[in-house]
């Protein structure tokens, strides 16, 4: 075994190029560019409500924007590029989309809306492109997030289920996040005095599920029928009654059990639950990411070698595989996170902006935020690296993920196995009570004094609409649509701030270039998954794990399922090309005008 034959290098290579991006090019573009300046009033000072507006430690702020970025993208889409186009596309595309682009996209946006008074990307292009402008934005986010909810929503469910014992330790998770919030926020407690309460609390549930095996015992196993449990046979070695299979009882069980963590975190002032939350779900999530990545390090020392080809396809057929297709662009939208992202965009200009206490702390907030999830992407393709045989989904992380750290700390497999299955459902579950959230305010905005607009009946639209989609199994191919959707998002934000920075006259290449590069990509991306739907719909065949909702409900249910997705599509991809269109002619406008 050679050094060159373990995950060791590569993890390290990635590690050294961030640390060395942020000390050059991240640094020279916040002092050159945007002349970050600690004596000019932030949002959060000059417009202070305790609700959405308050100024918050540029250390806590850290955890609240990584935890809110850094979900089941950065996770589940490396595990799917490495098993399709090999570990050496993934990687690069990981290491240098994130020095180039993702910390560009997250930092930027963040400080064009601390210039904006805190304002979103709907408010944004209104200002600067037009009314008709803003409501294409606001038409496409809403259905982009409708998408993104879904994917995540059967993600969480999966290894709710496959992972027993989870959920328990999430719940300490989020009592920790409140009582967090109430140190801090009501009784004026000090950070770290809170942080160590609440990280108590959280290893306290941790220890609970993991020597206490009732706890491990998930109580939705006896919910599911074995009439149709033997139609779909488990893989050797695992638990059926710990499956779970789109259709069933126990997949209904937990979506209802997240929508209601959902509608709480969507309605509830920011200080009480949410942001509170966030950030008390960052600790375990961090010390998950380090241990990992240490193990990966080590892993010539522990004898894990890379399992995994180098490149794979380059081409990989629909009717074979739907996730997969040509390399470009379908590469660039399954890692759909860890590189770039355009929820990022959505958290930076429309959240964490109105929380920030100086300008200088954007670029360790935002950038550093977005690097960090980089490393997040390291850990899932080592995790991959080292597996033969590796399970379907988010369990290939955990099994991986287990299998590095358990050599690494000589100790039972379960009790990694927990941590990271804690891991992955906190990561997709505090984000998605973001994605709940900002649909709400997006409904807000789009349909002000409209019923839709209410918070209520916005934030229960999303969970009917997103949880059928998750309900039947659509969340195969949506990962896909997701990554595609997101990715456009985080190209129209990069081509926003060009526009907004040349409206400054200041310099704008370093976010248009890379701006267009993701349009294009995207937008391919867009069409060639809208294809895909449409073919499945129109062959009435069923996509990946749909075959179980085929067998239970009819095959005319995930008919209408993939009709709707490719519907979803081909209207993402008009609304993409014309609010493109409108990014470039309007950069191409402020520039013209700048030169007079």
């Amino acid at each position: 075994m050679g050094f060159l034959d373990t995950p060791a290098p590569y993890v390290l290579a990635g590690l050294a190029l961030y640390f060395l991006t942020y000390m050059t090019y991240s640094k020279y573009i916040d002092k050159r560019i945007w002349n970050a300046d600690p004596n000019r009033p932030t949002p959060a000072k000059l417009y202070f409500d305790g609700v959405e507006y308050f100024p918050v430690s540029k250390y806590v702020l850290f955890g609240y924007q990584f935890k809110s970025v850094a979900a089941l993208g950065p996770i589940v889409g490396p595990l799917t590029a490495v098993l399709f186009y090999g570990w050496v596309p993934a990687l690069l595309w990981v290491i240098f989309g994130n020095m180039f682009i993702g910390w560009v996209q997250d930092y930027s946006a963040m400080m064009m809306s601390i210039r904006s008074e805190g304002r979103s990307m709907g408010p944004i292009t209104y200002k600067l492109l037009g009314g008709r402008a803003r409501t294409i934005l606001l038409v496409y986010l809403v259905f982009y997030l409708i998408i993104i909810t879904a994917v995540f929503e059967w993600v969480i469910i999966d290894v709710l289920n496959r992972v027993p014992g989870t959920f328990v330790a999430v719940l300490f998770v989020l009592l920790g996040g409140v009582v967090f919030g109430q140190m801090v926020f009501r009784a004026r407690m000090s950070v770290l005095t809170s942080t160590i309460v609440a990280l108590l609390i959280v290893l306290i549930g941790y220890f609970f599920v993991t020597l206490v095996p009732l706890a491990r015992n998930p109580p939705t196993n006896f919910l599911d029928n074995p009439a149709y449990l033997s139609q779909f046979p488990a893989p050797p070695g695992t638990n059926p009654a710990a499956l779970t299979w789109p259709g069933t009882n126990t997949a209904l069980f937990w979506l209802v059990v997240i929508s209601v963590l959902y509608f709480v975190a969507a309605i509830t002032v920011m200080p009480k639950f949410l942001l509170p939350t966030v950030y008390v779900g960052y600790l375990p999530s961090i010390i998950a990411l380090v241990l990992v990545l240490l193990a990966a390090i080590v892993s010539p020392l522990t004898g894990l070698t890379i399992q995994q080809k180098a490149i794979g396809s380059l081409f990989v057929d629909p009717l074979e595989n739907p996730q997969g297709g040509p390399i470009w662009p379908i590469l660039f939208v399954t890692i759909a996170c860890g590189a770039i992202s355009g929820w990022h965009s959505l958290v930076s200009s429309g959240l964490t902006s109105k929380q920030l206490e100086y300008e200088t702390d954007a670029l360790p907030v935002g950038g550093g935020a977005m690097m960090t999830e980089g490393a997040v992407a390291l850990s899932s393709i080592a995790a991959m690296m080292v597996l033969a045989t590796p399970p379907a989904g988010a369990a290939a992380y955990v099994t991986g993920a287990t299998m590095l750290t358990s050599r690494m700390l000589h100790v039972d497999p379960v009790f990694m196995s927990i941590l990271y299955g804690i891991f992955i459902t906190v990561m997709g579950l505090i984000t998605s009570m973001l994605f709940v959230r900002v649909f709400r305010l997006t409904m807000a905005e789009l349909f002000e004094g409209s019923i839709l607009g209410n918070k209520y009946v916005a934030t229960l639209l999303i969970l009917v609409l997103a949880g059928f989609l998750a309900f039947v199994g659509s969340w195969t191919n949506l990962w896909i649509f997701f990554g595609g959707t997101n990715q456009l998002l985080a190209g129209l934000a990069l081509l926003l701030v060009a526009i907004f920075l040349t409206s400054q006259k200041r310099p704008s290449a370093y976010v248009f270039i890379p701006g267009i590069f993701m349009a294009i990509t995207t937008l391919a991306a867009l069409a060639w998954e809208t294809y895909v739907y449409g073919l499945y719909a129109w062959l009435n065949k069923p996509i990946g794990v749909q075959v179980a909702a085929a067998k239970l409900y009819g095959p005319w249910v995930v008919s209408i399922s993939n009709y709707i997705s490719a519907a979803f599509g081909a209207l993402l991809l008009i609304l993409g090309i014309i609010m493109t269109y409108y990014l470039i002619s309007g950069w191409l406008k402020y520039r013209k005008e700048g030169a007079k």
